[in-house]
């Protein structure tokens, strides 16, 4: 078998369009995750053609809710790509803490939008059906695509790797940490978190969970193997050097603030005695 095409036919991706200066590019492996919106609800072939189109739709507009924001820090490079497990959106440049953080929460908020005006339209316009005809099966459609965006909402916050909650934890944990020692906090938290979500997904058959779990897990475990190993205990360790370093640090203060208050003092009593001699006349 030939590993190198088959790398290279995994690895194609196409472009199709700029969206406010964004070049937005399909990945092949869309395929798969178009296949099984594809298969259909009961409604037959074009309407999960319309339904997956839709998903889709959703999910660009998440990544360009990370892309606009990204760009509002003016990073550069920014490209945003479509793939089989959802998309991503990448850039170039430097941002601090909170830029970081505010691109990667750019992205869920856009989802819940969506999610709730999806919700809303397609429960009213049920509400409002006169009969069962090919526009309420629209606003099925709709209502069903607003409940996903706001169930892939959620569980994209889920704090783990390589999902939106976890890169925000990461992005919060480096106003404190280093950016290395924040990811591996983040991928050992990863440890603790996905084998819970892995079982509870095969145990209540939430497919999406179980996926979730299972890409977070992979991720993790890569991440950490490739930045220093698994040490469970890293975290607890880093943050008894940093408790000992703030204690030490307070210590090396107050040990320079009692020894400049002495100072003080001293002179101080060399003033006053200086002055008492010249009141009773002592040379």
């Amino acid at each position: 078998m030939n590993f190198s095409r088959l790398n290279s036919f995994l690895n194609w991706q196409v472009r199709i369009c700029n969206l406010f200066g964004i070049p937005i590019y399909l990945h092949i492996t869309l395929v798969f995750f178009l296949w099984p919106a594809l298969r259909g609800g009961g409604f037959g072939f074009w309407y999960s053609v319309e339904f997956a189109v839709l998903l889709v739709l959703s999910i660009l507009f998440h990544e360009l809710g990370h892309a606009l924001t990204a760009k509002h820090f003016r990073l550069t490079r920014l490209s945003i790509t479509l793939h089989g497990f959802g998309g991503f959106a990448s850039s170039s440049g430097w941002g601090n803490p909170r830029q970081d953080l505010l691109i990667t929460l750019a992205g869920p908020a856009v989802t819940f939008v969506v999610g709730i005006l999806c919700t809303f339209i397609g429960s009213n316009g049920l509400h409002q059906a006169m009969a069962y005809d090919s526009s309420t099966i629209q606003f099925i459609l709709i209502r069903s695509l607003g409940i996903l965006n706001i169930v892939m909402g959620f569980l994209n916050l889920i704090p783990v790797l390589p999902f939106d909650g976890g890169n925000a934890l990461r992005a919060i944990l480096t106003f404190r940490l280093s950016p290395l020692k924040a990811l591996r906090a983040v991928a050992h938290l990863g440890l603790i978190l996905t084998p819970v979500m892995i079982v509870y997904g095969i145990i209540s058959k939430a497919d999406f969970l179980l996926i979730f779990g299972v890409i977070s897990l992979v991720t993790s475990i890569a991440t950490l193997v490739q930045s220093g190993g698994i040490r469970m205990g890293e975290v607890f360790a880093d943050r008894r050097a940093r408790k000992e370093d703030e204690a030490a640090a307070r210590r090396r203060k107050e040990k320079n603030e009692a020894f400049v208050a002495d100072v003080h003092a001293r002179q101080r009593e060399r003033e006053e005695q200086e002055r008492l001699r010249k009141l009773l006349g002592e040379d």
